[in-house]
């Protein structure tokens, strides 16, 4: 009886070890909308490097810029404080290294991208998407 309960609890930490973790998110596209009747409508991709995040923003036929871009606290629908800021765009496409952080962990608290109309009209935006996992297609 020893010998079955030994060998039914190696086969269950042996089955815990084969397990696959849950895999880390290399990889975030998002759909960035326009607000505020901008017609600026893009995506938003989070790629997920050594220790780093890089954010590429494309608005297609974008203004010439600059265009300040953040990713803040909150959602499209309730903005809050700036998390981390991001490169301006200029003719609707910016490039940013984030390091230190993860796509897991954006998406692990409520964070949105949110691109301004121009540095000096900071309070106007023109597109947003909230950080979140697109929903699953079964």
């Amino acid at each position: 009886m020893k010998t079955v309960i030994s060998l039914l609890a190696c086969l269950g930490l042996g089955a815990a070890y084969l397990a696959p973790a849950a895999a880390a998110t290399s990889t975030l596209t998002l759909k960035l909308s326009a607000q505020n009747g901008s017609g600026e409508n893009g995506t938003a991709t989070l790629t997920q490097t050594d220790g780093a995040v890089n954010v590429v923003i494309a608005i297609p036929n974008g203004p010439a810029g600059p265009q300040p871009a953040h990713i803040h606290d909150g959602t499209c629908a309730g903005i809050l404080g700036v998390a981390y800021a991001l490169t301006s765009l200029a003719n609707g496409n910016s490039t940013t290294v984030i390091k230190g952080i993860t796509i897991d962990q954006l998406l692990a608290g409520k964070y949105a991208i949110n691109v301004h109309k121009s540095t000096d009209n900071m309070g106007n935006y023109v597109a947003c998407a909230n950080i979140v996992k697109p929903a699953s297609s079964m």
